[in-house]
């Protein structure tokens, strides 16, 4: 079950959470999460953050992931899982989660741990998961299929 809080951000004395490692799950086949993830991967100097397309969580072998895959949401948004911790975060939520092993991320902590903060990226996230399509042209990905979208219903006039 996916809590609907951010991470904890680290107490100030604990060397901005050394030593966390959260597993990132998101859609393999969606060209603007794919980009997203080579991005994050670019920025994760420290090698925080594992990355899984959800598809494959339901056979990783491991527990937490495997309970999320039958829980069946996973497609529905990014999942961020802390699997020392239990804790898993989606949504705009994950976003404000990986503020804590991103570099520089501590500068924006206070500002996450706000209520309006986490309500303001989940209602930015859902907001660009609907519209993946234009989010994937506007990032430069115009000759790739931004996220498997059902076609639109074709008619079936022959003379069309």
């Amino acid at each position: 079950m996916a809590i609907e809080a951010p991470l904890r951000p680290p107490n100030a004395d604990d060397d901005r959470s050394v030593g966390t490692s959260l597993t990132v799950l998101f859609d393999g086949g969606c060209g603007v999460c794919r980009e997203t993830v080579r991005h994050l991967r670019r920025w994760d100097h420290d090698g925080r953050m594992e990355f899984l397309p959800l598809e494959m969580a339901a056979t990783s072998g491991r527990p937490i992931l495997e309970r999320l895959a039958a829980e069946g949401h996973l497609g529905d948004e990014i999942h961020v899982v802390n699997e020392s911790t239990g804790e898993v975060v989606c949504g705009g939520h994950a976003a404000l989660a990986l503020l804590d092993v991103l570099p520089g991320g501590w500068l924006l902590r206070p500002w996450a741990a706000l209520p309006p903060t986490a309500l303001a990226a989940d209602v930015v996230y859902r907001v660009a998961s609907r519209h993946r399509d234009r989010v994937a042209w506007l990032v430069g990905l115009r000759n790739e299929v931004s996220c498997p979208v059902r076609p639109p219903v074709e008619s079936e006039d022959p003379h069309s």
